[in-house]
């Protein structure tokens, strides 16, 4: 079970960072509901932060051949 430290800080567990895509520097929203506290994404999430870090990793020649094949200097 988390605990909150001396800061105010807890730790999400993975199981649901990945269950609801909280991923680091998001920004979030604590909502009070009686005794009930809850963690939402915030509205105002930055859509870049949301997608950095997970297209597919790419070679540096291949790259250059996709530059080379928008410029039109390959025979594919």
């Amino acid at each position: 079970m988390p605990k909150i430290t001396s800061k105010g800080q807890i730790t999400i567990p993975q199981m649901v960072r990945n269950k609801f895509g909280f991923i680091p520097g998001m920004e979030v929203k604590i909502i009070v509901e009686g005794n009930n506290a809850l963690i939402v994404k915030s509205s105002d999430e930055n859509k870049f932060m949301k997608w950095l870090g997970r297209g597919e990793k790419r070679s540096r020649r291949s790259i250059d051949h996709m530059v080379d094949q928008l410029r039109g200097r390959t025979d594919e």
